[in-house]
């Protein structure tokens, strides 16, 4: 209960306390339980060498009682890693943890209604695909965001805010590609069905971005319209880095028509 009210401090000590009671009665699942719960706190907070160290020893556990290596729990624990070695940037270990998560469910996946293999599958896919948006692969995260958001449409659908920031990550690889028609139309994708989700704090964000291509295309009415409304948008949530973005955005346009 405290871990989903984000009260980690409170939550990791009594873990600390389950963890030796589990100690002292030798409860070899309870070990095993605790020390992924503490992980899984460890991971949220940033606490990448202690979430590390943690993880490993819990796969261990679980592989060593017979788990085979398509386990979702032990597909899910390698997702984590693969997430801590690219945040500590360590690239290789990165892409071998994704692809690990990437080979076994795909398997899964095949015909499959089981929601926990595709959720787990529709995280996967986005979590590459951002490993890889940050490499400058920007092929293969268009690939990979576009799985992603047809999966969180199957299991979402259209109108939900994941849907939105998948849509505006498309927007964003395609401007990146060079492809600012279909950046415009999978940002306008965005904004009309952010539109339906009045409290998404960041949905400002999709605004300025699509505001931002309208500039590069040289369509100053656009961009002013996008770029007002985020700022609008931003206000609305009290979205201070929103609101920064938007007059960026406005402030850019400004220049662009003194020329």
């Amino acid at each position: 209960l405290m871990i989903q009210h984000d009260e980690f401090k409170g939550a990791e000590q009594m873990l600390h306390v389950a963890l030796r009671l589990a100690q002292q009665t030798q409860n070899s699942d309870g070990i095993t339980y605790v020390h992924d719960l503490l992980a899984n706190v460890a991971f949220t907070q940033g606490e990448l060498d202690k979430a590390e160290i943690l993880f490993k020893d819990v796969m261990q556990r679980v592989l060593s009682q017979g788990t085979p290596q398509d386990d979702l729990k032990i597909i899910h624990m390698s997702l984590k890693l693969a997430k801590i070695y690219e945040q500590k940037h360590d690239w290789p270990k990165a892409e071998e943890g994704y692809k690990f998560c990437m080979k076994h469910l795909d398997k899964q996946v095949q015909g499959s209604e089981d929601e926990d293999v595709l959720m787990l599958w529709g995280m996967t896919l986005d979590w590459y695909a951002r490993f890889l948006h940050e490499q400058n692969r920007l092929d293969e995260a268009f690939t990979n965001y576009k799985k992603a958001y047809e999966m969180c449409v199957r299991l979402n659908g259209e109108v939900h805010e994941q849907t939105v920031i998948l849509l505006n990550d498309l927007g964003t690889i395609s401007f990146l590609r060079g492809d600012n028609d279909n950046a415009i139309l999978y940002m306008t994708k965005a904004v009309e069905t952010g539109r339906h989700l009045p409290n998404m704090a960041d949905f400002s964000s999709v605004y300025v971005n699509l505001g931002n291509i309208y500039i590069q295309k040289e369509m100053y009415d656009e961009a002013q319209k996008n770029c007002r409304e985020g700022q609008k948008n931003a206000k609305r949530h009290k979205n201070e880095e929103g609101m920064k973005e938007a007059t960026i955005c406005l402030e850019e346009l400004k220049n662009f028509l003194k020329k």
